[in-house]
């Protein structure tokens, strides 16, 4: 496969077409889009992306505590954990244990957390929209069906690794 004007050959000679591999051309993808998120809520917030989708998460959902954060997010207990300290570190989350269960923290948006995201989610959706503006009504439909094929494709094959 060309790059420029070079191939990129295997150790075996073979050809390595690296960029007909899905999984290469999503992560370029999911880099691009990081990018171009990133600039946005730098910019206007400023924030980091995991920042971003956690404040949105609980504005969707209300009081979240950290694994349900990485359950719905896809983050890691690590990451949701550290994302959540830097938040309540910067005044944009509240974070409280509660009576029957004191190993949990759980985080509500302050007022200042509230305003930041009222403030900068119209800016995403415009984003999202420009992206989906690329693609047809169909397209659009069906990018997203194959995107959730995908992930049930990968899930079952990631159950099939737990398996005795």
């Amino acid at each position: 496969m060309a790059i420029g004007k070079r191939t990129l050959v295997a150790v075996d000679g073979t050809d390595l077409p690296l960029q007909s591999f899905l999984t290469y051309r999503l992560a370029r993808l999911n880099a691009m889009l990081n990018r171009q998120a990133g600039r946005i809520l730098q910019k206007h917030g400023p924030l980091k992306i995991p920042e971003w989708r956690v404040l949105a998460l609980i504005a969707a959902h209300g009081e979240l505590n950290g694994r349900m954060i990485g359950e719905i997010a896809g983050l890691d207990a690590g990451l949701a954990s550290r994302t959540l300290y830097a938040l309540e570190q910067r005044g944009l989350t509240a974070c409280t244990r509660r009576a029957d269960d004191r190993r949990t923290l759980w985080a509500c948006l302050t007022p200042e957390g509230k305003d930041l995201f009222v403030r900068i989610r119209p800016l995403m959706q415009a984003r999202q929209e420009r992206l989906l503006a690329a693609l047809s009504p169909e397209e659009r439909l069906g990018i997203f069906r194959m995107v959730d094929k995908l992930m049930t494709s990968v899930e079952a094959d990631l159950d099939m690794d737990h398996q005795p």
